[in-house]
């Protein structure tokens, strides 16, 4: 008899844990930053927003200063707070001189899509090498095609003079003839371009790949077909162009098991499994160099079922409660084991002054280099 009632008890337990979790889910807003305020990344952020949103998921989309603020608002309480980030960030972070600590806290859930770099140069450019000792219009600062140019240009022998502008006027400055090259990291075919053809002078310039595949870069092409006016593609004597591939993650912070953001992340997988299949280049499984999986979402795709049941799962199971965040479990794609809480102890989310303190550090460091 007492057996019985102590299994009626579990039972008991589990389900009120189970309604818990629940109302934590349904409690738990969630918010979703793009990599810049550049016109293609919100554009992204917004058309996942506007295919996952509804009256069962409080899903909003909020701006961004750039990756290190994004970064930084991952860490953010209440919400449950994702970004979508170029594959370059955790290496342009660690460039930019931010804690490993802060770094490595970092996790991704799922490839969101691949974007190009584009390099757009005047006619009287031929090759890369021409651009040696120029201006080059590398986008605003912090944002993801300046991140990008930094991890790429770090592995090369390349060195130019980075122009800080915005999209538009960075066009304009190339058109105009005031600076020899721009570079836009952005999906094909790219809004920005479609009204520039032939006639303007101005072509893509092949880039051959030169480094950088650590933080995911990879070959790609750009074909006549998106960009026929700047191609000669509508005339069917365009060619392809040699270009970097840039795959773009959901990056989130690696929350301990027992939070609400922990389960609103969860929530926010499912969303994306249940509803991003038409979303350009969304991969759940698609593994990315240098980051780490979300551990719901590497359990889910391990044993299936639901991401939300296996961060319940987690939840219930100690050894969920450390986070590793060391540079050789950052370079793997799969999640390590995770180490006793005494080796690696829980990273504290840092508080809002902290992150500010911590933005204007970076400010202050991108001054000075």
């Amino acid at each position: 008899m007492l057996s019985r009632r102590l299994t009626l008890a579990g039972s008991a337990l589990a389900a009120l844990s189970g309604k818990v979790a629940a109302q934590e889910d349904t409690q738990t807003d969630m918010v979703l930053l793009p990599a810049d305020d550049q016109a293609d990344a919100m554009q992204t952020v917004n058309d996942i927003v506007a295919r996952l949103a509804g009256p069962d998921a409080r899903l909003r989309a909020a701006p961004s200063r750039g990756i290190i603020d994004s970064a930084t608002h991952l860490a953010d309480r209440p919400a449950a707070v994702a970004a979508i980030l170029p594959s370059v960030s955790l290496v342009y972070m660690r460039q930019s001189g931010l804690p490993e600590h802060v770094v490595y806290a970092n996790r991704f859930i799922g490839r969101m899509g691949v974007s190009d770099l584009h390099i757009l140069a005047s006619r009287q450019v031929s090759d890369l090498r021409d651009l040696a000792g120029q201006k080059v219009a590398v986008g605003p600062k912090d944002g993801a095609t300046q991140a990008t140019a930094a991890v790429w240009l770090n592995h090369g022998p390349l060195r130019i003079e980075p122009v800080y502008l915005e999209d538009q006027q960075a066009l304009a400055a190339v058109l105009q003839g005031q600076i020899p090259a721009m570079m836009l990291l952005a999906r094909k075919p790219a809004r920005l371009f479609f009204d520039v053809n032939l006639s303007d002078g101005v072509h893509f310039l092949p880039i051959g790949m030169a480094g950088g595949g650590a933080a995911g870069l990879f070959q790609a092409q750009i074909q006549p077909q998106d960009y026929p006016l700047l191609s000669g593609g509508e005339a069917g004597r365009g060619r392809s162009v040699p270009t970097l591939g840039v795959p773009l993650v959901l990056a989130c912070y690696n929350w301990l098991a027992t939070t609400p953001m922990f389960l609103g992340l969860a929530r926010l997988s499912d969303l994306l499994i249940q509803h991003g299949s038409g979303l350009p280049g969304f991969d759940m499984s698609a593994d990315v160099p240098g980051w780490q999986r979300f551990p719901p979402v590497a359990a889910w795709l391990a044993r299936g079922g639901t991401v939300w049941d296996a961060a319940l799962a987690e939840r219930r199971s100690p050894s969920a409660q450390a986070i590793d965040t060391s540079r050789a479990a950052a370079n793997t794609t799969r999640p390590a084991p995770a180490p006793v809480p005494d080796q690696a102890p829980p990273v504290t989310p840092p508080t809002p002054a902290q992150k500010e303190r911590l933005f204007q550090q970076f400010l202050d460091w991108r001054r000075t280099h």
